[in-house]
């Protein structure tokens, strides 16, 4: 039996603000159902109203650093199958805690939480949800600092970039570990969004960041969230166990590891 769009279910994390929001909308607009996870629904009014014009969305509490409702949200959905996991949560951190001389151990493993052992969790929480999916597939949103041969300089964010150096080469084992369940991976760099991580990116404190309007990207070849998202769909729609472990820009280009 062939799969409708209709049928198919995408489950996104973080999802309550730029290529998260995106990509719940344009899934939803495509006619998939969504789960669509973030950590605090208070905090997530413009997808909660989303929500509430269409039926497909089912907003849910999850925090991937937090085991239980990890857990609780697989236990939930235990008899859903689902299609395309996007592991898109993500932690930037503050700049000065992260500055060569400040290193804040602390905030380190709060990013390495977030970034790299909350994806995997979900992966693994989520997997016999994906063996009984039409597509089975799990994708990954990260970012140019993981590409170790693209260092050139030292990164200004080193505990944001060795994380999603580890999220790559935690999704590629991943891939390898499920490719006989016919899962297949892919990590994706999003391109320049401008959202409030990358302000934060510009040495925005959190509260600014979140709020700022008609900022100065000094002339950066910046995208929107939609242009982004936009970009992956295809290649998510186009990813095959042949494909499999790849790291590509959402245009389609491939980013050295």
């Amino acid at each position: 039996m062939v799969t409708t769009e209709e049928q198919r279910t995408v489950l996104v994390t973080g999802a309550n603000r730029g290529v998260g929001l995106e990509f719940v909308t344009q899934y939803a607009a495509m006619g998939w159902t969504v789960i669509a996870g973030c950590r605090d629904n208070k905090k997530a009014q413009e997808l909660s109203d989303l929500a509430a014009s269409n039926s497909k969305i089912a907003v849910e509490t999850l925090d991937v650093t937090n085991a239980r409702h990890v857990g609780a949200l697989a236990g939930k959905y235990a008899d859903t199958a689902i299609d395309v996991v996007i592991n898109n949560a993500g932690q930037y951190g503050d700049l000065d805690r992260q500055s060569w001389g400040s290193l804040d151990p602390v905030l380190f493993h709060e990013i390495m939480d977030v970034n790299v052992l909350g994806p995997m969790k979900v992966c693994e929480a989520f997997t016999p949800h994906l063996c009984r999916g039409q597509d089975k597939k799990i994708v990954s949103i990260t970012s140019f600092l993981g590409s170790i041969a693209s260092v050139s300089k030292p990164p200004s964010t080193p505990f944001y970039a060795a994380s999603k150096a580890a999220l790559n080469m935690a999704i590629r084992g991943i891939g390898k570990r499920l490719e006989n369940q016919g899962i297949a991976v892919i990590v994706f760099m999003p391109g320049l969004v401008e959202t409030r991580m990358l302000r934060q990116t510009f040495g925005l404190p959190l509260e600014e960041a979140e709020t700022a309007e008609n900022f100065d990207y000094r002339d950066l070849p910046t995208i929107t969230a939609t242009q982004s998202v936009s970009g992956m769909i295809p290649l998510i729609d186009g990813l095959s166990l042949e494909t499999s472990g790849r790291f590509l820009n959402y245009d389609g280009n491939e980013i050295p590891w």
